[in-house]
């Protein structure tokens, strides 16, 4: 059986369990603990781990032959629970238990959490990176106002961009202004991440599945040279090949962070140098494989299909 954690209505997920041959069925950690149930037991006759969502089948750890974990949401505690010590030891609990539950599924896993959670870290993918023999861009990550005054000299074009967007706080990758590097000064509340910015000929999505590379190039109007995401609609998209030292390279960062599944970002300099921006355990490939036909959702459903067959062998 195929286990898929992650949301409902989830449209990158839909178009994969389009071509899986395996039997499969999806959790949302967003039900745990409020509306699914959860059972271990360790006894004298063996052992038996039990997830039941609330409208679906048991799933048992010893018929999980593959994980699919994608995007998951927070858990929800029961709204009866209203006392804030008892929520915090409430979710502490629920935390640990579904944490062993997945640790104990002796499976394939794309990715495997602790990988997710690893991988997503920006300072570990560029260092990584690097060691991997990809050209990343010049970086600087910091909270001392004097070193950021010094990394972003007006005379060299720098983008700022934050670690994580979030809804609550929006903050989007731009070109340091003039009004910016007068307020430099408020770095010292948080670190900001700068870079040199990299000039593109192209923008390249290149989504990894296992040791497979699918790359699709991005050629955006000039309004977005700086962030191709609010141009899509206008870009022209096409399949790419990258350079097998590229190739190589990115595969060996996957290895290094334990990643099954990955999209990365690069750019293409007008010099025709391929710099590696970041890679997203859980990014999008849709967006890219509706436009060029890359097969990338049946790449993951044979991927997930093989591994789960192979444990039920």
């Amino acid at each position: 059986m195929i286990l898929i954690v992650t949301f409902p209505d989830n449209r990158h997920v839909t178009e994969v369990v389009a071509h899986l041959r395996r039997p499969w069925v999806g959790f949302d950690i967003a039900d745990f603990p409020a509306r699914s149930r959860f059972s271990v037991k360790f006894g004298v006759a063996g052992e038996d781990l039990v997830l039941v969502p609330p409208d679906g089948p048991v799933i048992r750890a010893d018929e999980v032959g593959a994980v699919w974990y994608r995007r998951v949401r927070p858990m929800d505690l029961d709204p009866a629970l209203t006392d804030p010590t008892s929520r915090l030891f409430a979710w502490s609990e629920c935390q640990e238990a579904l944490t062993g539950w997945w640790h104990a599924l002796d499976c394939f896993w794309m990715n495997p959490p602790a990988a997710d959670e690893v991988g997503q870290r920006k300072i570990r993918q560029l260092q990584l990176a690097r060691r991997c023999g990809l050209s990343v861009p010049e970086t600087l990550i910091t909270n001392d106002p004097v070193a950021a005054l010094e990394f972003t000299d007006p005379s060299v074009p720098v983008i700022r961009k934050a670690f994580r967007n979030i809804a609550e706080a929006p903050r989007t990758t731009a070109l340091l202004t003039r009004e910016d590097r007068s307020r430099l000064d408020e770095v010292r509340y948080a670190p900001v991440t700068f870079q040199r910015f990299v000039p593109a000929a192209l923008d390249l999505r290149v989504i990894v599945v296992e040791d497979e590379v699918f790359a699709t190039s991005i050629r955006s109007e000039p309004e977005y040279q700086v962030d191709y995401r609010p141009g899509i609609g206008s870009a022209e998209f096409a399949r790419y090949t990258l350079p097998d030292d590229v190739a190589a390279g990115l595969l060996d960062l996957h290895r290094r962070l334990g990643l099954v599944y990955g999209a990365s970002d690069f750019r293409v300099t007008p010099d025709g140098e391929h710099v590696f921006l970041e890679v997203n355990p859980g990014g999008e490939y849709l967006f890219a494989s509706q436009r060029t036909g890359a097969p990338v959702p049946q790449a993951i459903a044979a991927s997930l299909s093989r591994h789960d067959a192979a444990h039920q062998a």
